[in-house]
């Protein structure tokens, strides 16, 4: 009776859990609209002529008009807006007004440089953020626990662009062990592509672990201070077994909320870093559209970050289920 009971409450609980992801992707439509409205009146009323940087400052009137006719800039913006819309919906980004390629194109072929470094940048951000909160919290108030926090506040403080330009100087310029910028895919130099990644990789992981060693201290000190830590340690349990597999899950909630907003940044796009860095990412993309008033990649570029970040949100929510099972979803 007990087992028909439990496999009863299993199947609830997954039943539950299916329903809560397909209402979280229900919502992504309806998200998704808002965010392509607003990206498409923002685009089309900001200043600049994307026709006059198309041909440049000689192009005559007679030019401007031919193609301003040929890419539907001519009519009113209500009618410009409902023809792009059903393109949305359609699935067609549009084609990129200075790259003429379709966007959709350009954002996969894109996104390729800008998830490698943001995976690894993250690894590296996370890994050091949480050992180094760890090693905080268990030499609370004593020199490690110092050392920690000055480490954590220099890299929050520290800004991405100075960071970047003093890791290019010393390891590209002085020392010459990694090249100063640029790119190649694993495809075109194999593992010797991996050179391209580090600076810009390492830049990124300063900032993540500042915040994620922060986190995770606040939250280990709040947990070792449980009873059942307490209750632990009178068992006589080693003290790497409390730290890791008692304290630390029970504390990675708030730094789970941390890591999956961080990450949602950096694969929206490290504009900063892929610029200084000449890496072709989606950032790098969205700043040359920028420039050139591409106004169908900002578009694409603006929703794409915007689905990156309700994903990686949505997976960030389920995951609170794993670390706490008491969570239930509805």
């Amino acid at each position: 009776m007990l087992q028909i009971k439990c496999k009863f409450n299993h199947n609830w609980e997954v039943k539950r859990l299916r329903n809560y992801i397909i209402k979280r992707l229900l919502l992504l439509v309806p998200i998704i609209m808002i965010v392509a409205v607003i990206a498409f009146f923002i685009t089309n009323l900001m200043p600049g002529d994307p026709v006059r940087v198309i041909l440049g400052n000689m192009a005559t009137e007679q030019e401007v008009n031919r193609l301003n006719q040929s890419l539907g800039f001519d009519q009113p913006l209500l009618v410009r807006f409902f023809s792009w819309l059903q393109q949305i919906i359609r699935g067609d980004l549009g084609d990129s007004l200075y790259l003429n390629a379709p966007v959709a194109q350009i954002l996969i072929q894109r996104m390729k440089p800008t998830f490698l470094i943001a995976v690894t940048g993250e690894i590296l951000g996370v890994t050091a953020g949480i050992l180094l909160g760890i090693l905080a919290a268990v030499k609370h108030r004593k020199l490690l626990d110092q050392l920690a926090i000055t480490a954590s506040l220099f890299g929050i403080s520290i800004p991405s662009f100075w960071l970047a330009l003093i890791l290019m100087f010393l390891f590209s310029v002085k020392l010459r062990w990694l090249p100063v910028s640029g790119y190649e895919s694993f495809a075109e130099a194999g593992l010797a592509s991996f050179k391209y990644i580090i600076l810009p990789a390492v830049t990124l992981a300063f900032m993540q672990a500042g915040l994620i060693a922060r986190m995770t201290r606040s939250a280990m000190l709040d947990t070792l201070k449980q009873d059942y830590i307490r209750t632990a340690k009178s068992k006589g349990l080693p003290g790497q077994i409390i730290v890791f597999k008692h304290a630390l899950k029970n504390s990675m909630l708030p730094v789970i909320t941390v890591i999956g907003h961080n990450f949602a940044v950096l694969l929206g796009g490290t504009w900063i870093v892929e610029t200084i860095f000449v890496i072709p990412g989606t950032g790098f993309l969205a700043i040359n559209a920028i420039m050139r008033r591409d106004i169908p990649v900002i578009q694409a570029c603006i929703i794409f970050v915007a689905v990156i970040y309700i994903i990686l949100n949505l997976l960030v929510d389920l995951s609170y289920a794993f670390l706490n099972p008491k969570i239930r979803y509805n």
